[in-house]
């Protein structure tokens, strides 16, 4: 993907919110922990599957992977988030990592890649391309977690701090979007009144 100058402020300004809002996260692990841990044990994926989870923050979607048995690397560029993984999870594996270097991770080397609440608060040009590299990189399936639909007037308000992509990300075709960069949606169910997740696959398997 070209890194015009908007597309790099939007990851210097994305980059300073995570890092000042990691103090809010134990509300949001709270919030968000069981339902991961809910959703995977429903979608029931072979434990024996590694794990590359993108975007994961202060881990809790990594964790809750590596509680059902599957080893987990993660990948953050929040100095704070990863700190605080690191503390929470030692078990797991957090990596430094922009995701603008996901070209770098060679084709189906990990056979599930997942992400939570990452695409909403991305472009749309920077969300198709993490989604077409999170395809190439899974040789089994992708994991997705994210909105389904408007999340409110306090969703907003706080998806507006993160940055513009919320409303956009919201009018958009999810089975349209996955369809371009390669994956087909095998499985999705809500999480919660306003999230949902997808089970995908990429297409050429």
């Amino acid at each position: 993907m070209k890194q015009n100058d908007d597309f790099i402020r939007e990851r210097k300004r994305s980059h300073i919110f995570f890092n000042l809002t990691a103090i809010a996260y134990p509300l949001i692990e709270w919030h968000l922990f069981p339902r991961y841990e809910k959703a995977l044990a429903r979608l029931d994926l072979p434990r024996q599957l590694p794990v590359l989870d993108v975007a994961t923050g202060s881990g809790i979607l990594a964790a809750a992977f590596a509680r059902r048995g599957h080893a987990v690397q993660g990948l953050d560029f929040s100095e704070r988030l990863l700190k605080r993984a690191r503390k929470n999870f030692p078990q797991i594996d957090f990596k430094a990592f922009d995701l603008v270097a996901l070209p770098k991770i060679p084709a189906a080397s990990f056979a599930i890649v997942s992400c939570g609440y990452l695409l909403h608060g991305l472009s749309a040009g920077f969300r198709e391309s993490i989604l077409k590299n999170i395809s190439r990189i899974a040789s089994h399936c992708v994991v997705v977690f994210d909105y389904n639909g408007d999340g409110g007037w306090l969703v907003r308000l706080i998806e507006r701090a993160e940055g513009p992509n919320y409303p956009q990300f919201i009018a958009a075709s999810r089975h349209e979007e996955f369809a371009r960069a390669g994956l087909r949606i095998d499985i999705s169910f809500p999480t919660s009144e306003f999230g949902t997740v997808w089970l995908c696959r990429p297409i050429s398997s």
